[in-house]
């Protein structure tokens, strides 16, 4: 009877585990970025409310790269390690001034053809907030990487570097 119970608790494990994989919630995960502020800033951007989701996304938008990531900016090539950062931030305006609101998200991508081979050697990552722990359950790792490689341009990143 043990031994039964035990078989029976292992399949309902593995049969979870292949739900999660076959369902783009991926085992791998991409971890927060500390210090990424201190990296390169790629560049900003600006969705005002005239925006049809500013709402959802609306605000101010910074992207930032890792020294790696940086080198594939410049060649188009990027190499494993590199690492990209997309931080939202709601925008507040204050006497005629668009300034910097609270954080809505950051966005991480890692380049790890192994890890993620089956998003093109990318992980993508939301995180809520101004959390470093809380996971965003939306979009998937799967559903990101659709919309990169539908938009492809250089190695799957939608940025690019204004020198």
């Amino acid at each position: 009877m043990k031994s039964a119970t035990i078989c029976l608790l292992l399949a309902l494990a593995a049969s979870i585990l292949s739900w999660r994989i076959a369902s783009g919630d991926s085992v791998a995960r991409v971890a927060y970025p500390e210090g990424y502020r201190d990296w390169t800033h790629v560049k900003s951007a600006l969705t005002s409310p005239q925006h049809a989701s500013f709402a959802s996304m609306g605000g101010f938008h910074h992207i930032y790269a890792n020294t790696r990531a940086m080198t594939g900016y410049r060649t188009g090539e990027f190499a494993e390690g590199s690492v990209i950062v997309f931080d939202w931030l709601q925008m507040e305006e204050k006497e005629g001034m668009f300034i910097e609101g609270p954080r809505r998200q950051t966005d991480v991508m890692v380049r790890d053809p192994k890890r993620f081979g089956a998003t093109g050697g990318w992980g993508f990552q939301r995180f809520v907030g101004d959390s470093k722990t809380e996971r965003a359950l939306t979009p998937s790792s799967d559903q990101c990487f659709a919309c990169h490689e539908r938009l492809k341009k250089n190695g799957l990143v939608l940025s690019s570097y204004r020198p």
